[in-house]
């Protein structure tokens, strides 16, 4: 602890954080101006008219069923785990998602999305410090590791989300007709089956009645479970937001401005402190 307080208290310390930072942010921001730009560069369409290729669409989250989030225990269809733990001194993070067959609907069309690898631009849905909590573990898949810090992040039926990514053709096999519809295997690219689905909600709720069914079930509309295109992740950006199209980049036009302007003064102010004001400390 000690040791702590005087490297704190060392002006070359904050010097070089100063620079480091700096430069950091000075990346940072040129990163954000890229996506905003291609953002802006990308065709917005409504689903019906969405050809196959980079699209921007913006609507309601939808799905056939639901399953259950670790941290917020709450019904989604789409959840995403990052744990950042620190068992060796180095800070590493582990990501961990699961994902029921999610749709968008603009009111022209329906588009199925498989959201692995997307930029995600929202808001925790709920966070976490905890050390000994079973159910974090289990969703980090690690028995050994106390995590330190989570965060998670939700797509839920209803949500008004915005989507940059890339139509594709649907390649993947489909399924017998006749096959159990209670199958456990896995739809798609790694979409949850509704068996599947119905296990994970029972893990999570070990009490749950044997006859309580998976999800509250979306009975107004039909899903196409092996659809002609679907959105993913292709060679361009892939980001989901809960923020529309204009907010989203306004929020990344003040964030790299902040930055392409902020971090050369962090930088600068750092090069000014251990060369001109401290010049004694680098001898």
């Amino acid at each position: 602890m000690e040791f702590l307080i005087w490297i704190l208290s060392q002006p070359l310390f904050w010097a070089g954080t100063g620079i480091l930072v700096g430069l950091y942010m000075f990346y940072r921001g040129f990163r954000l101006l890229q996506l905003k730009r291609r953002i802006s560069n990308v065709p917005r369409s409504t689903i019906r008219a969405a050809a196959v290729g980079p699209v921007e669409v913006s609507g309601t989250a939808m799905g056939p069923y639901t399953l259950v989030s670790p941290l917020s225990q709450s019904d989604c269809l789409y959840y995403r785990l990052v744990v950042e733990s620190n068992p060796h001194g180095d800070l590493k993070d582990k990501i961990n998602e699961l994902c029921a067959p999610l749709y968008i609907n603009d009111g022209t069309g329906t588009l199925m999305i498989y959201p692995k690898g997307s930029e995600l631009r929202l808001k925790p849905s709920a966070k976490r410090t905890d050390y000994f909590n079973l159910a974090l573990m289990i969703a980090a898949r690690t028995r050994t590791e106390a995590p330190e810090f989570s965060q998670e992040y939700t797509i839920k039926r209803g949500d008004k989300i915005f989507v940059l990514g890339t139509i594709q053709v649907n390649t993947w096999p489909r399924k017998d007709p006749g096959s159990d519809p209670d199958d456990c295997s896995r739809i798609g690219p790694g979409f949850l089956s509704a068996g599947e689905a119905d296990l994970q909600r029972r893990e999570a709720f070990p009490l749950l009645s044997a006859f309580a069914p998976i999800g509250p079930p979306d009975k107004t509309k039909e899903f196409d479970l092996n659809p002609p295109v679907v959105m993913v992740k292709g060679n361009g950006p892939f980001v989901i937001s809960k923020d529309s199209e204009s907010d989203l980049l306004t929020k990344l036009s003040w964030r790299s401005l902040l930055c392409i302007w902020g971090g050369p003064i962090a930088a600068l102010w750092g090069l000014w402190e251990i060369l001109v004001v401290r010049p004694g400390l680098v001898r």
